[in-house]
């Protein structure tokens, strides 16, 4: 049984690493070639004892979700440290975002009392908890908009908890926002003295003694 890998550099094999997997290349042709062009190992095609060791894959085996990053093999001798870090990224969001599926697919199934399981807080690979514009975007993976529109036009609210906790979020989070511009708002009209007749902030702020002196020193210099 073969148990050498044959990315260039690599020395892992089946008796010095039990504990790795030794994958064979894909048959498919265009996966196949997708493989061949991320191990870059020249004037070489693989046989059917070809094997690839588990280390070239950020997640330590490889995926047969053509949505996974280890669909292909990406961590070579040849791969940069930037191309690294982004690989690694790239699977920790992925099994961040199947976690979040799995999640949502749990809270569908009713318990033993026909009751809805409550979802939990759930962290991606990095520990962080998940965030609002996540919540946002898993309410979006699980919902056709298009669907939720009446022929009257009229938009019907949706009840999904997590949409409307969401939905509750961002309301919240609009409103501080107007009272905050509503408050900046304030705050200009009242440094403001754009208006003929407030002499006393005139004189405090320019040194001018009224708005109409301060209008024809701007006048001459213009």
């Amino acid at each position: 049984m073969p148990g050498i890998c044959c990315a260039v550099g690599c020395d892992n094999s089946r008796q010095r690493n039990p504990g790795l997997q030794f994958v064979s290349i894909p048959k498919d042709l265009d996966r196949r070639n997708k493989w061949l062009a991320a191990i870059r190992r020249d004037h070489w095609q693989p046989t059917s004892n070809s094997r690839l060791c588990s280390q070239h894959f950020v997640s330590g085996r490889k995926n047969d979700n053509p949505m996974s990053p280890d669909y292909i093999p990406s961590l070579f001798a040849h791969t940069s440290a930037g191309q690294r870090q982004r690989s690694i990224y790239a699977t920790s969001r992925f099994e961040h975002t199947q976690q979040m599926k799995r999640k949502r697919t749990e809270t569908l199934v009713p318990d033993s009392d026909h009751e809805t399981v409550a979802p939990s807080s759930t962290s991606d690979a990095t520990g962080l908890d998940i965030t609002l514009v996540e919540q946002v975007e898993s309410v979006k993976d699980d919902h056709s908009y298009s669907q939720a529109i009446l022929s009257s036009g009229i938009v019907e609210p949706c009840s999904n908890a997590a949409c409307q906790a969401t939905v509750k979020a961002l309301t919240n989070e609009c409103a501080q926002l107007r009272a905050e511009v509503n408050c900046l708002k304030d705050k200009v009209n009242v440094l403001s003295f754009n208006e003929e007749g407030n002499d006393e902030m005139v004189q405090e702020l320019t040194g001018l003694p009224s708005y109409a002196k301060m209008m024809v020193v701007f006048g001459f210099l213009s």
